[in-house]
């Protein structure tokens, strides 16, 4: 899927089409004011307040307590991005919003718009910074107790369960009963595989500051008595042994290729023979290939938050080959864009 901008009549069309419309002036400058706008939004209660009645500027105003002028522009920027609906001068939530944005939201990104999303903007404000020098902000060295963890958890795990179902399935393992998640701190994926498998039990692998975060979110949602966190460094922490299943969901793209090898190893060695081994990652095109604009545009975020990048999927295979892995293979799946699915025996 790719964000562009779309004609609104049909003089706007033929312009589009002889190349009369300046491409760089929508996809940056308008594109800006739109990711925060829709964020705004969210942060400031107003798809909140909607949510609970509809009202006119002036109430979400009061309501949200709001400067009634920046309320009335904001929820006129909304309404032009199909985020809010106008009805006898009532502003309420556009479809859109509630399925995503408002509470109770069936597949909530509140946390992720809301919260995480500010966090990713202000990352993306040292991109220069990052590609002149090198220099990350290194996002996983925050202390234990730093409020981020909660937003990028939650954040994560709202992300987690667009696609942790689809991915379960994917899988495909016989009834495992043991789950090896490395650094799967929000606890997304090993519930979906958990409400796949019935007799499945997991342990995640996770800095402190993560795992304290994932602890609540795993409670809240009803799986203390399945998933356990334990703390420690990936390439040091005893993972154990005699695993059915081992996951490294979005882990990989932090290492050096060495250093995947070595991690894949370890989880080879704490798998049963047989085992399945499972890498998710965004993908990084082939070279000279186009990619998609969410995996290589995410991917330029992982550098600047932590100088990490993106691997094509020969490259992830290869590495579970060099850790003895047999019956390498890709999955892929429409429903989960720019994703890659990596699988193998030990």
């Amino acid at each position: 899927m790719r964000v562009s901008a779309h004609a609104e009549n049909p003089l706007e069309r033929v312009a589009m089409a002889v190349g009369m419309v300046p491409s760089p002036l929508f996809d940056s400058y308008v594109a800006l004011m739109m990711a925060r706008t829709i964020m705004a939004g969210v942060s400031l209660g107003v798809f909140d307040a909607l949510a609970e009645r509809p009202d006119d500027a002036a109430g979400v105003a009061r309501r949200c307590e709001l400067d009634p002028k920046g309320a009335d522009i904001l929820l006129t920027a909304l309404h032009a991005l199909g985020y809010v609906r106008v009805h006898d001068g009532r502003y309420e939530n556009a479809r859109e919003t509630e399925r995503w944005l408002a509470p109770g939201a069936p597949r909530p990104l509140r946390d992720w718009t809301g919260r995480f999303g500010y966090d990713m903007w202000e990352a993306f404000g040292q991109l220069e910074h990052s590609v002149r020098t090198g220099e990350s902000q290194r996002m996983h060295e925050m202390a234990d107790d730093d409020p981020y963890w909660e937003r990028y958890m939650r954040g994560l795990f709202e992300l987690s369960r667009l696609n942790g179902d689809i991915v379960a399935r994917q899988i495909g393992a016989r009834d495992p009963r043991r789950l090896l998640d490395l650094a799967g701190g929000h606890g997304g994926y090993a519930m979906a595989l958990c409400r796949r498998h019935p007799e499945l039990r997991a342990t995640v692998i996770e800095l402190e500051g993560g795992a304290r975060i994932g602890r609540r979110i795993v409670e809240e949602n009803g799986f203390s008595d399945r998933i356990e966190h334990r703390v420690g460094d990936l390439f040091e922490l005893d993972l154990g042994t005699g695993h059915d299943l081992a996951t490294a969901f979005s882990i990989v793209h932090h290492f050096e290729p060495e250093q995947n090898v070595a991690l894949l190893e370890r989880a080879r060695a704490a798998l049963r023979p047989g085992g399945t081994m499972a890498v998710l990652e965004l993908e990084r095109p082939p070279e000279g290939k186009a990619g998609t604009q969410l995996g290589t545009l995410t991917g330029l975020l992982f550098y600047v938050t932590s100088n990490a990048r993106t691997y094509t999927a020969d490259e992830m295979c290869d590495w579970l080959r060099a850790a003895g892995f047999s019956g390498v293979c890709t999955r892929r799946d429409p429903r989960t864009e720019s994703t890659v699915l990596v699988l193998g025996t030990a």
